[in-house]
């Protein structure tokens, strides 16, 4: 359970509020230029606004509702999920399937480890929980550039190319015709290697999301209750370094 002042703080209506009083009080103080007296009186409303906005959420259940509330693993949408596995199972590179089942088990395990470890109602916890998040949903966006990286070559012959063009160099002079065809087979390599280097790019990044996700779990385990240790805070760090360049890189 959070206290009041988290689980207040915590909800973006109260933000709403606060930029809504602000905004008309610096409204009023620039477009009417108010007398002391008024002004004095504006503060006093003001201040009643803002202390009165806890009762308000205590009164309606809100506030109660914030306190016991706690932070749940966003589930992606089932159909999305389902598209994707379809698309990873379908690729002759088993590795792809194996990250997203891997991937699912180490986020559901470090959130299992960290309701035995932390408060569920604690700011630390579900900062956790969130970054977590973030770092799985960014594996996901990696797998499914993965699947439709190596569908867009999975027409593309690497070894007959490679043979191609070994037949190309062993000929003692080359024609016209024999310089266009080794353009285009160089082209169609060269654009096939870009795609497997990007391959291997993104499933790099996952499995180092994977040990960020094990480190974090296994220093949180060894940690006792209601403590974070140094190595944990390290570990969600680099994660939190990872969901952050991830979300850069969705929007640039």
């Amino acid at each position: 359970m959070r206290n009041w002042w988290q689980a207040m703080m915590s909800y973006p209506a109260t933000w709403a509020v606060v930029t809504v009083v602000v905004a008309t009080v610096a409204a009023i103080l620039v477009l009417l230029e108010p007398p002391g007296f008024m002004i004095a009186i504006l503060f006093g409303l003001v201040a009643v606004s803002l202390l009165g906005w806890p009762l308000a959420l205590t009164v309606t259940g809100t506030m109660n509702r914030l306190q016991f509330s706690l932070p749940q693993i966003t589930q992606v949408d089932e159909e999305e999920m389902e598209k994707l596995v379809e698309s990873l199972t379908g690729l002759e590179d088993p590795r792809p399937s194996k990250q997203l089942k891997s991937l699912t088990q180490k986020r559901d395990n470090l959130a299992d480890v960290l309701g035995s470890r932390l408060d569920a109602g604690e700011v630390t916890y579900a900062r956790y929980l969130t970054t977590a998040q973030q770092v799985y949903e960014s594996t996901l966006e990696n797998l499914h550039e993965v699947a439709v990286a190596q569908r867009s070559i999975s027409a593309i012959d690497g070894e007959y190319i490679d043979a191609r063009l070994a037949e190309l160099a062993a000929k003692s002079a080359l024609g016209d015709a024999d310089e266009r065809e080794r353009a285009s087979l160089e082209g169609r390599r060269d654009l096939r290697l870009s795609q497997v280097n990007k391959v291997a790019a993104l499933l790099a990044e996952n499995e180092a999301a994977m040990t960020l996700l094990d480190r974090t779990a296994t220093s949180l385990a060894n940690a006792p209750i209601g403590r974070t240790p140094e190595d944990a805070k390290a570990a969600m760090e680099a994660l939190a370094e990872l969901a952050d360049r991830a979300s850069r890189y969705a929007t640039g």
